[in-house]
């Protein structure tokens, strides 16, 4: 929900994305949570597992709390870069 305030909209952080990230986040369930759909997000939550098996998944995951508590978390690791 934003509110709207002197023309700026004010978005919310989700809660249950942070604390998913915080506890299942290295597994990638984030992403399912997220898209709301198995089809989408399952390739997304296997590379996020896999880098997390090779150790960069870690610093992932980090860096996608963050992002969750900014209120920017990108379902698509491609949009950090645009």
């Amino acid at each position: 929900m934003e509110k709207e305030e002197y023309g700026i909209a004010e978005k919310k952080v989700d809660p249950w994305l942070v604390i998913i990230l915080i506890f299942l986040g290295w597994l990638g369930i984030d992403k399912f949570y997220y898209a709301k759909s198995f089809k989408k997000a399952w390739k997304f939550a296997l590379v996020k597992l896999a880098y997390t098996v090779v150790g960069i998944g870690i610093f992932w995951n980090i860096y996608d709390i963050i992002k969750a508590c900014m209120d920017k978390y990108e379902f698509d690791f491609r949009d950090y870069f645009r």
